[in-house]
């Protein structure tokens, strides 16, 4: 940012913002100001300064992104039946659901740190309560793991079936995207990650 600095911000006096940064044009200006030989220098506000800089290392973060694999995108993949779900797994498929959406994990079996009985016990069912803490609570990196296994939207999958749906109709669903379009997923807020139900007096 150093090099662009002066064109971005022109009426800044400064070509490097930190003082250590190499600017010969900014230490001679500055120490003319402490002489009395220079006055009203012009700083750019440093919260717009922030702004740009942060700006900068989102394109980074976009560029980063754009090279990792996310999975297949929700709006892309094919809706299921149930039926043909199960069957499909019956037939040596290896596919588990979760929060609605179906994941190939046949790959994957040999590598489950929990075993492969565990695992292979999920196929065919709807393992959403099993991946959120009812075996175990898988962490954020197992949540984005599985996302690049998805090969299917389950039909009656609840938000993540309607949520397609829109996408398709191009009605207004709220995603947060950057600055290449792609799909901004934060940690915690994969669409497998399914809170535990609040415990309430009429439940204990």
């Amino acid at each position: 940012m150093i090099s662009s600095f002066h064109h971005e911000f022109p009426s800044d006096f400064r070509n490097a913002i930190q003082w250590w940064q190499y600017d010969p044009t900014k230490w001679f200006i500055w120490t003319m100001k402490q002489l009395g030989l220079a006055y009203n220098l012009k700083t750019f506000p440093h919260n717009e300064i922030e702004k740009g800089r942060v700006q900068q290392l989102q394109k980074k973060l976009d560029q980063k992104r754009s090279t990792l694999d996310w999975g297949i995108p929700l709006e892309s993949l094919p809706v299921v039946s149930w039926d043909d779900f199960v069957e499909q797994s019956k037939n040596g498929k290896a596919w588990i659901a979760v929060a609605g959406v179906i994941h190939d994990v046949g790959k994957f079996i040999a590598d489950h740190p929990g075993g492969k009985a565990l695992i292979s016990s999920a196929v065919g069912k709807d393992a959403t309560a099993v991946f959120n803490g009812g075996v175990y609570n898988h962490s954020n990196a197992a949540h984005n793991l599985l996302s690049t296994m998805r090969v299917g939207v389950l039909r009656g999958g609840c938000e993540v079936e309607i949520w397609k749906r829109a996408q398709a109709e191009n009605k207004d669903v709220a995603t947060i995207t950057d600055s290449s379009g792609q799909r901004i997923v934060r940690a915690g807020d994969q669409v497998t990650r399914v809170g535990r139900p609040i415990t309430t007096a009429d439940t204990a």
